[in-house]
């Protein structure tokens, strides 16, 4: 059995090694957090009212930017990807502790976001990148809205746990740097055309995220009531915002404009709610094995 950081606790799962699900543990008087949800109806009407307003992209100056240079990046920094590796390094210790496979797939998630935010928006920022780093931006965030969906609740033997975490987050650094090298070198089709706004390839990119990590915070938080877990609650509030942010960028009309700042603190919000998630995991008593 692989070696783990012990003082690292073991997140609230049941007796049979998995997260709670319906008919499952159910705490009496549990109430899950109002003012959590309370953002995800703000972030769709600002989005909405900004999209009515606001002129076609077709109004706006070529090259038209709203934004301070190096701000974006700054802020994905320390909003997005660093919460993004802590949660990966908190899921792989737990996974290597349980076999919880949802876990590895979180953690690879997170990796795979934190990983291209970070690079994406500082190549941003470089003369002729633009380009380049909103490909690796929203690439990686279709890669993490996919392995989000793949959540299941298996648990993995002991024996294969740590050549499967490896494995995993292997694949998706070597993703991320085939990808940033493929992006600069020309070889993805652009996903942003300055002066021009963004290509039908990204509106595809961005749609298929933006409607994954729809689809699995519907899926969690349909587990999370049933169960009334708090993790789950505020992995499915952190799915709702990630894909909140993610359609707003859809909707942007120049780089941070008002819709691409509303989307981006979503984002930012999001990411904080994983963190939360994970972190709730470790909070909460672990009933007893039946």
């Amino acid at each position: 059995m692989p070696k783990t950081n012990r003082n690292i606790p073991k997140p609230y799962i049941t007796g049979s090694g998995r997260l709670p699900a319906p008919g499952d543990h159910k705490p009496p008087g549990w109430r899950p957090s109002l003012l959590g949800a309370t953002p995800l109806p703000i972030f769709i009407g600002l989005i909405t009212i900004f999209d009515i307003i606001l002129p076609p992209p077709g109004q706006l100056g070529s090259g038209l930017r709203f934004e301070p240079a190096y701000l974006n990046a700054i802020l994905y920094t320390v909003f997005v990807s660093i919460t993004s590796f802590l949660v990966a390094y908190i899921s792989l210790k737990s996974y290597l502790q349980t076999g919880f496979t949802i876990l590895l797939l979180l953690g690879s998630a997170s990796l795979a976001l934190g990983s291209t935010s970070i690079l994406g928006t500082w190549l941003a920022n470089l003369p002729g990148q633009l380009n380049a780093g909103i490909t690796i931006v929203n690439t990686g965030g279709l890669c993490a809205s996919i392995f989000h969906l793949a959540g299941t609740s298996i648990e993995n033997a002991p024996r294969i746990r740590k050549p499967l975490s490896i494995a995993a987050y292997a694949g998706v650094l070597s993703f991320t740097t085939l990808l940033t090298i493929a992006s600069l070198g020309g070889l993805v089709p652009l996903f942003f055309v300055l002066g021009v706004g963004q290509t039908p390839l990204r509106m595809a990119v961005l749609g298929s995220s933006a409607a994954l990590f729809a689809v699995s915070s519907v899926l969690f938080a349909r587990l999370c009531f049933s169960s009334k877990s708090d993790t789950l609650y505020w992995y499915f509030l952190a799915l709702g915002m990630t894909s909140i942010g993610t359609l707003a960028i859809f909707f942007g009309r120049a780089p941070g404009d008002p819709i691409s700042w509303t989307g981006r603190t979503a984002q930012f919000l999001g990411g904080i709610y994983f963190l939360r998630a994970v972190l709730t995991a470790f909070r909460r008593p672990h009933p007893s094995s039946s």
